[in-house]
């Protein structure tokens, strides 16, 4: 297996990167309260990476997840306020001989989309759900409710797992036929929604109900290597500028070993993430994903919340953008299961 990048992916990386550095502040992050429309238009359309994953003959480039999880480090590095981890993984969990008529649209950033797949309590499986779905001549009917769905306020359409006649599958559902209730979270750089569904109206797009909750843990897993790296970097410029008894703070050994320590934390997340990115499409991804997953966030957790203290009295104010990182981190962290259950799911894949 390749575990390097491809000049190709170097250069994906590079140009999203400028993008994002001409266009992202720490003032505009806060000021979006989770959705920058516009931004949302010009990094779609300018850089077209909605189309990234999503085949060439439904308006895509044919890339694969790694193409993908290029972009969602990128943006979890600046806590991009845009869709962007919503609509990707809503459009790979779509089966392109299923939904074809809606793959174009996503491609081309036109429409947002969400998966919609936790429900109240643990059922943030396929195993566990009770949101329905049954036939009605050509179409179905959706009911039941989904939680702590990642930008549900603003999606065009919901791609929602349910159980029809006792096999899960997932369903594209349009906003008009669902009611939403936007949930006050901890993390106000990406907002979280409850949907609600009333014999709506849905189309079945896919029948691998697992994968796309997998490709949601890679997804998330990816970004918050974004998110430690960002702010393990941001913290060590701090160490490296900010003086204290005439030298600066990385003077000091204890501070370089709690940094040390943060860096080896990332890495492992690094690995974990770009492992299971590399190796979806197989059996293993079943493992690989949850284990990215519970390894990154965990990462991305500690290094924020390391991040806080490094930075001292300053780093406690609520101003301080530390804050907003160790609020993703710790989002990340606990969306679709916390690390008890993902451990004992592991093990269970696994057949340990």
């Amino acid at each position: 297996m390749e575990f390097g990048f491809t000049a190709e992916q170097t250069a994906l990386r590079d140009t999203v990167r400028r993008f994002l550095a001409r266009h992202v502040t720490s003032d505009r992050v806060r000021a979006a309260d989770g959705f920058d429309a516009e931004l949302w238009r010009r990094f779609a359309g300018e850089l077209g990476v909605t189309a990234l994953a999503i085949a060439e003959e439904h308006g895509g480039f044919g890339a694969s997840e790694v193409e993908l999880g290029v972009v969602l480090e990128e943006t979890g590095r600046v806590l991009l306020p845009v869709p962007y981890l919503s609509t990707v993984t809503a459009a790979a969990a779509v089966d392109p001989a299923l939904g074809a008529d809606l793959l174009p649209k996503l491609a081309d950033g036109s429409v947002i989309a969400t998966l919609a797949l936790a429900e109240p309590g643990e059922g943030w499986t396929p195993e566990r759900w009770s949101c329905a779905a049954r036939r009605d001549g050509e179409e179905y009917r959706l009911d039941g409710v989904k939680e702590h769905v990642l930008d549900g306020a603003a999606a065009d359409v919901a791609i929602v797992g349910a159980i029809c006649d006792g096999q899960p599958g997932l369903y594209a559902v349009r906003a008009d036929e669902f009611r939403r209730v936007s949930h006050d979270t901890l993390d106000p750089t990406r907002r979280q929604a409850r949907l609600e569904f009333a014999g709506a109206r849905a189309s079945l797009v896919s029948r691998d109900a697992h994968r796309a909750l997998e490709l949601l843990w890679a997804a998330l897993a990816v970004e918050s290597v974004g998110v430690a790296r960002a702010s393990l970097e941001r913290t060590c410029e701090y160490l490296k500028t900010r003086r204290q008894f005439g030298v600066p703070l990385a003077h000091f050994q204890a501070l370089r070993h709690r940094v040390a320590d943060l860096a080896v934390a990332v890495e492992a997340a690094t690995s974990s993430a770009w492992y299971a990115l590399r190796v979806a499409g197989t059996d293993e991804f079943a493992v690989a994903a949850p284990l990215a997953k519970v390894v990154a966030t965990r990462a991305a957790y500690t290094v924020t919340a390391e991040s806080i203290q490094l930075h001292g009295g300053i780093g406690f104010t609520w101003e301080h953008d530390a804050h907003l990182y160790f609020k993703r981190a710790t989002a990340n962290r606990l969306l679709l299961g916390d690390e008890v259950a993902l451990r004992r799911l592991i093990a269970e894949r696994a057949g340990l």
